[in-house]
C-alpha cells in the first residue's frame, strides 16, 4: 500500500541529508518533495528512471518507491556522496534497482541508453542545455522529465524548455515538469 501524503518513509534520509550539508557544507540539497517523484514516477509507469543529482539517495529511493517495477540509473559526482547513497539503496533493500553511477553526469550519460527512460529528474546544482539536452536524449518519446532548481542558475524553463517541437512544458516556482515530444 503507497504511503499516505503525510508519510514519508525515506524522512531519516533527508533529515540525514540534511545534517550531512551542514556538517560538511556541500552540495547535498535534497529534493523534499520526494511524494511528486514517486506519484511522477507511478503515474507514467516507469520502467527506467534516469535521475542526475543523486546527493544521498534520497529522490532516488522515491522514484524506485513509486514505481516498483522500474531501474533507476543515478549519477553523482561526489564519491562521498556515491558511498553513502549507494549505503542507502542496500539499507532500503533497493540496491538491486537503484545503481548509483559516479562520475560527471554528461560523460555517464552518454554511457547510457537513448531513448530508453521513461521518466527523467534533474536535481542538481543548476540545470544546464547540455544537461537537459542529455536528458532529453536519454528519455522515450512520451517520457516525462522532472527538471528541479531552475532557480539557481542563468536558464529558468523558458529557456531550457523552450521548444515546443521538443517538449510540452509546465514550470511551478524551481520545478518544471516537461513531456518528450
Amino acid at each position: 500500500m503507497p504511503p499516505s501524503p503525510m508519510t514519508d518513509p525515506f524522512a531519516d534520509i533527508l533529515s540525514t541529508t540534511n545534517t550531512h550539508r551542514a556538517q560538511h557544507s556541500c552540495e547535498a540539497y535534497p529534493y523534499d518533495k520526494g511524494t511528486l517523484l514517486g506519484v511522477l514516477a507511478a503515474a507514467v509507469k516507469a520502467t527506467r528512471i534516469i535521475e542526475v543529482g543523486t546527493a544521498l539517495g534520497y529522490s532516488a529511493l522515491w522514484l524506485a518507491h513509486g514505481a516498483p517495477n522500474a531501474q533507476v540509473d543515478t549519477i553523482e559526482s561526489d564519491p562521498e556522496h556515491v558511498r553513502i547513497a549507494r549505503q542507502h539503496c542496500i539499507d532500503y533493500q533497493m540496491s538491486n534497482r537503484v545503481h548509483v553511477h559516479h562520475g560527471d553526469a554528461l560523460t555517464v550519460l552518454d554511457g547510457l541508453d537513448p531513448n530508453a527512460y521513461d521518466l527523467g529528474f534533474f536535481d542538481g546544482l543548476a540545470p544546464t542545455p547540455q544537461l537537459v539536452t542529455g536528458l532529453y536524449q536519454r528519455l522515450r518519446t512520451g517520457g516525462v522529465l522532472a527538471c528541479a532548481n531552475l532557480t539557481l542558475g542563468p536558464h529558468n524553463a523558458d529557456d531550457l524548455l523552450a521548444d515546443p517541437d521538443a517538449w510540452l512544458a509546465h514550470s511551478f516556482g524551481e520545478t518544471a515538469i516537461a513531456v518528450k515530444r
